[in-house]
């Protein structure tokens, strides 16, 4: 299985705690990608892989010359890695941390992307006679690909790379069809609306939609406030709970899931 696949699966176990309800399942996908990075921080190889497969993935190029000397160059980076720093080695790091969760890498269908595929041929394939045809393929598939109009997502620095690797419309689609699996037989006017609007995913609205529901779940919670009395413990959570609100409007980045959160926790102090 080539890296590019393998950091998929990574970042789709981590996706897939995220939208979890369970913190149990939340802390052990964040364990599970923090062994991916710790692996790649420990691995000049595979920290390599990272940059070059991310890079060529999402550059834009206006000539295939332009792209291949781009390509040259990257491919020339794992010259100096060979024997057991060599990228099929140290990968092999990687499929230990999936076998170690009982996910069978060789006999799961994982989809291939063919873009990794190619490029993974590129950095592994050693060039004789024999794979002359093979190299030949994939570089013609790389380089047509990094010529196509796509988003461009500059160089940075690796954290920054890790970062972007998750993809936040992933998020967003698992967090739609829990919520609408979950009310689908019920969905009211206003559930109807928020679904529409992250379906949408149009930034303004989004937050238009996270401070109307702020303002709604702060009122509910003064309201609780008021009729607490002299709980004391009381007090305390709904003060907290006031200030995990206020939070989830500042937080820019994170607004489609802030959504759900806070219908949630509006429907639950109504």
């Amino acid at each position: 299985m080539n890296f590019g696949t393998i950091k998929n699966i990574f970042t789709l176990k981590l996706i897939e705690s995220y939208s979890s309800e369970d913190d149990v399942l939340v802390k052990y996908g964040k364990d599970l990608y923090k062994k991916f990075l710790n692996t790649l921080k420990e691995s000049e190889t595979l920290k390599t892989a990272f940059i070059v497969f991310k890079n060529i993935e999402t550059k834009n190029f206006k000539s295939e010359i332009l792209a291949n000397e781009y390509l040259n160059e990257s491919i020339s980076l794992f010259d100096g890695f060979k024997g057991k720093k060599s990228l099929k080695s140290e990968i092999k790091k990687l499929n230990k941390i999936l076998e170690s969760i009982n996910m069978d890498t060789k006999s799961h269908d994982f989809t291939t992307n063919e873009l990794y595929s190619n490029l993974q041929n590129l950095i592994t394939t050693p060039k004789n006679i024999h794979n002359l045809e093979k190299i030949q393929k994939s570089r013609k598939f790389v380089t047509e690909w990094m010529v196509k109009d796509k988003i461009n997502i500059s160089e940075s620095k690796e954290e920054d790379l890790i970062r972007k690797d998750i993809n936040p419309k992933k998020f967003l689609n698992i967090a739609i069809n829990k919520f609408n699996e979950k009310y689908k037989d019920s969905l009211n006017e206003e559930e109807k609306y928020i679904l529409k609007v992250l379906r949408e995913n149009n930034e303004d609205t989004i937050k238009n939609l996270v401070s109307s529901l702020v303002k709604e779940t702060v009122t509910l919670v003064n309201k609780h406030l008021s009729e607490s009395g002299e709980n004391t413990k009381i007090k305390e959570k709904l003060l907290d709970t006031k200030d995990v609100i206020y939070r989830m409007s500042e937080d820019n980045g994170d607004f489609n899931q802030n959504v759900l959160k806070l219908y949630e926790l509006k429907k639950s102090l109504n």
